[in-house]
């Protein structure tokens, strides 16, 4: 990258297919760009990636809506570097150039002007690891026996209706995101940071609005009134819960820092979770021979999951990046100016060519997808998450038999930038025995 000044585009060249063109590209120079949202909300999300990568390489300029433009990084190598502290990208918000955030759709506005106050996944350096302290400390306290005990329970106590219902009702429909993905999601996680059940259900629902653009700083406010009668709460030992360790670690300065950490852990959890496990439901719903395969043990729950994170990546991207400087970020082809947008679609890394093996199973295993994000910022959960989501299929699968009742052409995925997630999964029914 250099500091000086970009030569001005000739007006009279035009965009080659596969590149950029004899001159470096500035950001708003073409004028017709992708639409973020229509590749995200794509069917067929690896054919968008390839689409992408065809027309523009592993860095796509792409229309966030109402004018703002940004980087989309679709290359591995690429994606890991400025993804591992490189001082080249921050993930400051403050950075950005792209002016005010009520102008952009609302499922990116919280990831480019979140929310008063510094969240962790919107700073960089020594405030960020200031910040990630609580929620790592607080994570690792977490007992895994106790999240597989609350997960069996809250999916248990779903799952048995259902049963009485294949025999009962064989048609009628349920939808499995809001019905058991959601529920468990919230119920498991609210109950394992030893909310209660009425204050979890709370909180997630805040974390969720906000993070689709529907909330403002009242329901910031509204979170911090809910956690502030949780902080004294004890758990069955008399200690306190993990939300009261959270609520008063030392390393926050003030109730304010807690209550967004609070509210970062939720929002990530709730719809990290949800992904994952939605992805994986529709994949066993849609795919036979991934089913069979898990039914009969060719693949562990534990590999089929990892087969998700690879084929069916519940992440897109990471949180945006901003330039610190203009230059050559990706290369002479391009000139990223300061303050431009970085988004660092994850997703998109999984189906890169060049990390992509040959055989079936190469990827089993193999963390390369970027699923946990790298460097500082990376998922501060993932043995967590991973426990919860496999103890949900299983406890699903092996208890009753979900038929997907459309098209998987008609699923429809939610308007979200951080996760891949269906809006619903429409299942009936069979006991479990009953037949093919």
């Amino acid at each position: 990258m250099t500091n000086s000044t970009a030569p001005a585009m000739d007006p009279g060249l035009t965009l080659a297919g596969s590149g950029f063109g004899r001159s470096p590209m500035r950001l708003h120079d073409p004028a017709d760009l992708p639409l973020l949202a229509d590749v995200l909300a794509a069917r067929d999300v690896d054919a968008a990636w390839s689409g992408l990568r065809e027309r523009w390489g592993d860095v796509a300029p792409v229309d966030l809506g109402s004018g703002a433009r940004a980087w989309l990084v679709t290359g591995y190598q690429t994606i890991v570097m400025l993804a591992r502290e490189s001082g080249m990208v921050t993930t400051e918000t403050s950075a950005w150039n792209g002016g005010p955030e009520r102008s952009l759709p609302a499922p990116l506005r919280s990831l480019f002007r979140p929310w008063a106050g510094q969240t962790v996944e919107t700073v960089s350096g020594p405030v960020h690891a200031r910040l990630r302290v609580p929620l790592d400390e607080v994570l690792a306290l977490v007992d895994g026996a106790e999240i597989g005990r609350v997960t069996r329970d809250v999916c248990d106590e779903i799952v048995a209706r259902w049963g009485d219902l294949a025999r009962n009702d064989p048609a009628h429909e349920v939808d499995l995101m809001r019905e058991y993905v959601a529920p468990v999601t919230h119920l498991v996680f609210g109950t394992v940071l030893g909310l209660d059940t009425a204050t979890g259900r709370q909180v997630f629902e805040l974390a969720d609005a906000l993070a689709a653009g529907q909330g403002d700083a009242s329901s910031v406010d509204e979170l911090s009134f809910l956690l502030g009668g949780q902080v004294m709460g004890r758990d069955a030992s008399g200690g306190l819960t993990p939300a009261g360790l959270l609520a008063q670690h030392p390393t926050y300065e003030g109730a304010d820092e807690a209550v967004l950490g609070m509210l970062s852990l939720a929002t990530g959890a709730s719809r990290g979770l949800q992904a994952w496990l939605g992805q994986t439901l529709l994949l066993a719903l849609s795919d036979e021979g991934f089913l069979r395969r898990l039914a009969g043990g060719r693949l562990g729950t534990d590999e089929a999951l990892d087969e998700v994170l690879w084929n069916a990546s519940p992440v897109t991207a990471l949180a945006p990046r901003f330039a610190v400087k203009d230059g050559h970020l990706f290369g002479e082809s391009a000139y990223v100016e300061r303050g431009d947008a970085v988004l660092l679609a994850v997703g998109a890394a999984a189906s890169d060519p060049k990390i992509r093996g040959e055989g079936t199973w190469d990827e089993l295993g193999n963390r390369a997808h970027l699923a946990w994000g790298a460097g500082s910022h990376r998922c501060p959960a993932p043995g967590q998450a991973r426990l919860i989501v496999r103890t949900a299929v299983e406890m699903l699968l092996r208890q009753v038999e979900p038929v997907l009742a459309t098209g998987v052409e008609e699923i429809r995925w939610v308007p979200d930038f951080r996760f891949r997630r269906p809006q619903s999964l429409p299942v009936t029914f069979r006991p479990t025995g009953a037949g093919g």
